[in-house]
C-alpha cells in the first residue's frame, strides 16, 4: 500500500543545536534556527578525524578523509553520545540562560513574603 506524500511534509529539518525547526542557513550552510545563524560545528568521527561539513543535491552531510560521506543525523549523532558538539559561536556569548546571582537577603524576604492559605468549604465566600 502505497502513502502519498503531502505538501510540506517531506523536508522539514530542525536545528542541530536546540531541536526547533530550521529557518535559515548559517557560514556552513547548516539549516538552523535563527539564534543559531552565527554559530558553526566542528565535528569528530569515530576513526577521530575532523568531519567536514559538505552540502549536496539532498542538504548537508559530513566527509571523514578515512571514513568517507557520512549521513548528517548520523554524524550529529555520533558526536551527541559524551562529548557533544564543540560550537564556535562569532559573537562569543553562549546561549545558556544563566539566572542572576541573588544575596541572601532577597531569599529570606522572599520566604517571608510567602504564606501558605488553607481554604476549606467553609471559606468560600471570605476573601484574603
Amino acid at each position: 500500500m502505497r502513502i502519498p506524500k503531502r505538501y510540506g511534509t517531506s523536508k522539514k529539518q530542525d536545528c542541530p543545536f536546540c531541536g526547533r525547526p530550521a529557518v535559515t542557513v548559517n557560514s556552513q550552510k547548516i539549516p538552523v534556527c535563527i539564534n543559531h545563524k552565527s554559530d558553526r560545528l566542528d565535528l569528530k568521527c569515530v576513526c577521530g578525524e575532523y568531519l567536514d561539513v559538505r552540502n549536496g543535491k539532498f542538504g548537508a552531510y559530513f566527509h571523514c578523509m578515512n571514513c568517507g560521506n557520512i549521513n548528517f543525523n548520523k554524524g550529529l549523532e555520533m558526536n551527541s553520545g559524551g562529548s557533544g558538539y564543540k560550537v564556535q559561536s562569532k559573537n562569543k556569548t553562549t546561549h545558556t540562560e544563566s539566572k542572576p546571582v541573588r544575596d541572601s537577603n532577597e531569599k529570606k524576604t522572599e520566604n517571608n513574603k510567602r504564606k501558605e492559605v488553607t481554604i476549606t468549604s467553609d471559606d468560600i465566600g471570605v476573601t484574603y
